[in-house]
């Protein structure tokens, strides 16, 4: 019955002159081409992209490591236009940001900047131009031409109120301390390996757990055995949630194990890897966490009191930069910014509240102006 019927050439078909053009596929070509012949689809796309449950695991570790950044700290009385958040989205994604006054829109901007100008003795940056941020890690061309601020690095001490200087000073934020002066990375590029080898770390249990199930492999050789195995998997698993106990299985077929032996036990093994890792990362951020390394067996509350990594002073480093910005930029703006350690990061209740969380908006200038509101 295979290929192509024409009865009018054997004096078979009972209605001559007409051609039967009933056939049967040829599968093998379907397959050469990239297609599965029962989707229709080509292969990739049916049978899914090995690489996605890591890459979609580790977008959802991005987000993570910087809700954990950008939530570290609470900034009060900022100036209208401003928000803690987008100070801290913007030293995470750029590691560093320029705080100035622009006159013409009668608007305080805090932005990524390069430099526009010289290098004093410290290498310091003595004028800089700002940089639009696009809401990533992008490298971006200044925002308006030929326009540039003085960096100012001390704390001003005149009692007389100088327009012009205000119109023409920046204040230089970073993230942390500089390796030098004209270097900084950020802490996304950073943290970027740590959260790419956790992303790793559910695939390879993942593949654990389907080792330590038992599915075999069957080597087949024609697309009629593969749907006659298809059939007898869906038996069997019919019968194990319906409690039949023989299942009558039809051929001649060999069952061969396609997997690596092994227990669901190695599961632990990726995600106690995967805890040390991510522990490390809060490390980084200066987050108390559990420290790297953590025992299998029963630990004493002082056994993880002494394992536990406190990362005080990496805390301490960049709530120092952030404090002395305010301070500086207070100084020349005629402002009263300030900034904490949120209590979650800090695990203390500042405000003796009772609560480890923020409840009161209006408390905290994310929205910007004053905590009453204004912006006086």
């Amino acid at each position: 019955m295979a290929g192509i019927y024409n009865a009018s050439a054997n004096g078979n078909d009972p209605k001559p002159g007409k051609t039967n053009n009933a056939r049967l596929p040829d599968l093998s070509l379907f397959i050469s081409a990239g297609i599965d012949p029962k989707t229709g689809l080509p292969i990739k796309a049916s049978t899914g992209d090995p690489r996605g449950f890591k890459a979609e695991n580790k977008k959802l570790l991005r987000i993570m490591d910087e809700q954990q950044a950008v939530n570290s700290f609470e900034w009060f009385n900022l100036p209208n236009g401003l928000s803690g958040n987008l100070i801290e989205r913007i030293l995470y994604y750029k590691g560093q940001g320029m705080f100035f006054y622009f006159p013409e829109m009668d608007q305080f901007y805090f932005l990524p900047y390069a430099l526009d100008g010289g290098i004093d003795i410290y290498g310091r940056f003595e004028r800089v131009t700002p940089l639009p941020f696009n809401g990533g890690s992008k490298a971006d061309k200044p925002w308006i031409k030929d326009f540039n601020r003085k960096c100012v690095y001390d704390i001003q001490i005149d009692e007389e109120f100088d327009i012009k200087k205000i119109e023409d000073s920046c204040v230089l934020l970073s993230d942390y301390t500089k390796q030098i002066s004209q270097t900084n990375i950020s802490r996304q590029i950073l943290n970027d390996p740590l959260i790419d080898l956790e992303a790793d770390l559910l695939p390879f249990a993942r593949t654990a757990l389907l080792n330590s199930t038992g599915v075999m492999g069957m080597r087949v050789g024609s697309e009629d055995e593969y749907s006659n195995v298809a059939a007898a998997s869906r038996s069997i698993n019919r019968a194990a949630l319906e409690g039949e106990k023989y299942v009558p299985v039809v051929g001649t077929l060999d069952f061969q194990d396609l997997t690596a032996s092994g227990s669901a036990n190695n599961i632990d093994q990726f995600l106690m890897a995967m805890q040390s890792i991510d522990n490390y990362r809060l490390s980084l951020h200066g987050l108390d966490s559990g420290g790297i390394f953590q025992k299998q067996a029963h630990m004493l509350e002082s056994e993880n009191s002494m394992n536990a990594a406190k990362a005080s002073l990496v805390m301490q480093d960049k709530l120092n930069q952030r404090q002395e910005f305010c301070d500086i930029a207070n100084s020349i703006f005629g402002l009263d910014m300030w900034v904490e350690v949120a209590q979650p990061a800090s695990g203390v209740d500042a405000d003796l509240d009772g609560e480890m969380y923020e409840n009161d908006p209006q408390s905290v200038s994310y929205d910007g102006g004053n905590e009453n509101g204004s912006n006086e």
